[in-house]
Order: structure tokens, then C-alpha cells, then sequence
């Protein structure tokens, strides 16, 4: 059936494409991920002289991050990791070149958008008047649209670090309503000492490595990165002959509405999130296997998404597995959402969640959670819920599906 219980479209996912600082190619970023491997280093992006900790994670591929690209142009980072995200995953869902390009759109989620390349321009003592094109956020969606021959709906969407979920969650209603029949979706951000300042700054930054619900976590790094996924109507998808990786049932997207930087106390946004999406998909709470947290390694956020997990689930008789990859690959911002689902994607494909290595003991707060322990874990997974909260109290939360149930 091409429409769900309500009549609408179901959405599927058929394309995958990223670039991470654990890999610029999906599989070599998920050998990674289920390997344990860790990325944050010493940042190599800008002087940390003074700064008092001294890691992020960068991505490393020299055709993504070498000051000028092939041409000799200086283009924005943030709009070469979008572009080539966007290339991988059309061509993995088959569609670069093909007709239906002409009803696929973009929606790209970011925080900083574009204006980190002030920062390089400045460090590289090129002039600043030299080129406007990329002088704006929309140039996020703008370029690659341009380039690829996406003529669908266009957006570029400032919602934080909840703006990766935020972008699949506006695709998916573009193709439920008919706009457009595919969608390409995700979420980018670059490293800029910016984002690495206002973190010290909030005195955020952790010393030594990022522990999501660690009893003695001190908080995230900075990161960078953009992941990307072609969504479209399962009908458009079976009339071509598309591959099917997963189905986007349910999704939602609220706000705290209470403070800029903390969540709100009782978590409000995050319960609403969990739950309104798992309605809209029609899923019983039980039937989650896979919670992909927001996890950043924070005591504020973790031990808060810790409470709201073992409320809702707790109290509904579910036990799903729970870890969080920015631990791994620090917190990339607009990207990490899009990039956490492209791992709930991998984990229904493989049978395989990430886990939690860097963890040592799980916080008090997490008692009655299943935190996966160590680099992976191998087990059966149908269903995946992947959070993501934002500055400004910006929540989201979508789930991820088997197809065929």
C-alpha cells in the first residue's frame, strides 16, 4: 500500500550521502561508527592558544577542507560537504539525471550557515569583496539545487542544532502534501572557532573525550560535517524501481519555549517530540529497538534526555537500546541530526546499534535504560527513534522503520 492508515503518502528513504569527520563515504563512516572509533583531536581549523581544552572533530578528506578548491575558488566548507553529500546520495538512490529531478526538491537544516567562511577568508588575508555567491545561508540549497537540477520546493532551515530533523521532518511533509514527489534532506555545518568560542565560553567544552551519560561527563566538542537523505513517496520509489533502506512513518517538532540555552526542566519539548512521533507513525512505544539520543555529553542535556527516556518508555513497558554517536564524532551542530539518522538507517539495514565507548559508568539518571556498552551491539532492529534538541529550545524527534515490516 503507498498510503498509511490515514491516507497519506508514506515516505521512504532511498539515498544516503555524508561527510563526517569519521568517513566522507557511508560505509567507511559506518566501519567506523560500529567500530568504536573515536575522531575528536586536536583542532587543526584555527590557534587554540588560550582557549583552555584544544579538541574537536574535523572532516579530514583534502578535496572537501584544502583552502581553494580545483578551480582555484574559496568556497565555503559548509557548502562543499552539503554538495558532495548531496551527489552521493542521488546517485545511491539512482536518481542523478533522472526525469523525477524535475519534482524533487531541498530542504537543508544549519546553524551557522554560510558565515564561518568570513573567518577563513580573513585567515587566508583574501578580500572579502572578491565573491558574493556564497553570502548567504541559502546558498546551502541554492548551489546544490542549481547544480543537480532540483526544481522541487527549496529551503534552507535555521532551527538550531535540532535543524537536521527539522529539515527531513519539512521533506517529508512536502511529499505527503503533494508538492514534490522526492526530497533531498539533511543538515551541514563547518567548525568555526565562533561555535568554539561561545562553547568555551558557556564553559561547555569537555576536557578530554565527549561521555554521553557518563557519571563524570564534562561536556561535548565541536564538530562538523553534513548528512544527507533522498526521501520520496514509497509509490514514486516502487514506479521506478528504487531500493527501499528504510520508511520515515513519523516525525515531529516542537519547542520549550522557556529558555535559550536549557532545556525546559521537565523536559516538555522532548516528551513531546517521543511522542507525537511515534503517534504519527502508529507505533506502540514497545516496538522501539534503537533510541539514537541527542546524547551531547552535557550534564544538562543528558541526564534531562535520561529522565524523559525512562519516563516514556519506562512507563509504556519499553526498553529500546540507547547510545549516542557524539561521542564518537563530537557534536556537528546543523548536520548531527541528518547524520544520526543516516546511522538509524544503517542500523535497520545491518542489525547492528552503535554504542557508547567512551562511556566508563553510566550516570544515576540512567538507571532503567538499556545504554549499549561499547563500540556496538548486534540485535534485531525494526524500529529507531532518533532525538535531537537545539538552542533556543528547538525539539525534534523522528522515527525510522524496516520496509517491508
Amino acid at each position: 500500500m503507498s498510503r498509511d492508515t490515514r491516507g497519506r503518502h508514506r515516505v521512504v528513504v532511498t539515498g544516503l550521502g555524508l561527510a563526517t569527520p569519521l568517513g566522507t563515504e557511508v560505509e567507511e563512516f559506518w566501519r567506523n561508527v560500529t567500530a568504536g572509533t573515536v575522531a575528536t583531536a586536536p583542532v587543526t581549523r584555527f590557534p587554540t592558544d588560550g582557549y583552555p581544552t584544544h579538541l574537536a572533530a574535523e572532516v579530514t578528506d583534502p578535496a572537501l577542507t584544502a583552502p581553494l578548491t580545483s578551480d582555484g575558488r574559496s568556497v565555503p566548507r559548509s557548502l562543499r560537504y552539503v554538495h558532495h553529500s548531496v551527489d552521493a546520495a542521488l546517485r545511491d538512490a539512482g536518481l542523478l539525471g533522472h526525469p523525477g529531478l524535475a519534482r524533487t526538491g531541498i530542504v537543508v537544516g544549519t546553524v551557522m550557515g554560510t558565515r564561518p567562511h568570513l573567518e577563513e577568508l580573513r585567515r587566508q588575508g583574501r578580500p572579502l569583496t572578491e565573491d558574493f555567491s556564497w553570502d548567504s545561508p541559502q546558498s546551502l540549497a541554492r548551489e546544490p539545487g542549481r547544480a543537480f537540477g532540483l526544481r522541487g520546493p527549496r529551503q534552507v532551515v535555521a532551527a538550531g542544532c535540532a535543524a537536521g530533523n527539522t529539515a527531513l521532518a519539512m521533506a517529508a511533509d512536502a511529499i505527503r502534501s503533494g508538492q514534490a514527489d522526492a526530497m533531498v534532506a539533511g543538515g551541514v555545518d563547518e567548525l568555526s572557532e565562533s561555535v568554539y568560542r561561545l562553547f568555551t565560553t558557556l564553559r561547555a567544552l569537555a576536557p578530554d573525550a565527549v561521555r554521553p551519560f557518563d557519571r563524570d561527563r564534562r561536556g561535548m566538542m565541536p564538530s562538523e560535517g553534513a548528512g544527507v537523505l533522498v526521501l520520496e513517496s514509497l509509490e514514486h520509489a516502487v514506479r521506478r524501481g528504487a531500493t527501499v533502506l528504510a520508511e520515515l512513518p513519523g516525525y515531529a517538532l516542537a519547542a520549550d519555549a522557556h529558555h535559550m540555552t536549557a532545556p525546559h526542566p521537565q523536559g516538555l519539548g522532548m516528551l513531546r517530540c517521543m511522542q507525537d512521533s511515534l503517534e504519527q507513525a502508529g507505533i506502540d512505544p514497545r516496538e522501539v529497538d534503537y533510541v539514537s539520543a541527542h546524547g551531547t555529553g552535557t550534564p544538562a542535556n543528558d541526564s534531562l534526555e535520561a529522565a524523559c527516556l525512562a519516563e516514556y518508555f519506562g512507563s509504556r513497558g519499553g526498553t529500546p537500546a540507547v547510545s549516542s554517536i557524539k561521542g564518537l564524532m563530537g557534536h556537528s551542530q546543523g548536520g548531527a541530526s541528518a547524520v544520526e539518522a543516516i546511522a538509524c538507517v544503517l542500523a535497520i539495514r545491518d542489525g547492528r546499534v552503535p554504542g557508547n565507548p567512551t562511556l566508563r559508568e553510566a550516570d544515576e539518571s540512567c538507571a532503567g535504560l538499556d545504554v549499549v556498552r561499547g563500540p556496538a551491539r548486534d540485535m534485531p532492529v525494526r524500529v529507531t527513534l532518533s532525538n535531537a534538541f537545539g538552542f533556543g529550545g528547538n525539539t525534534s524527534a523522528i522515527v525510522l522503520a524496516r520496509y517491508p515490516d
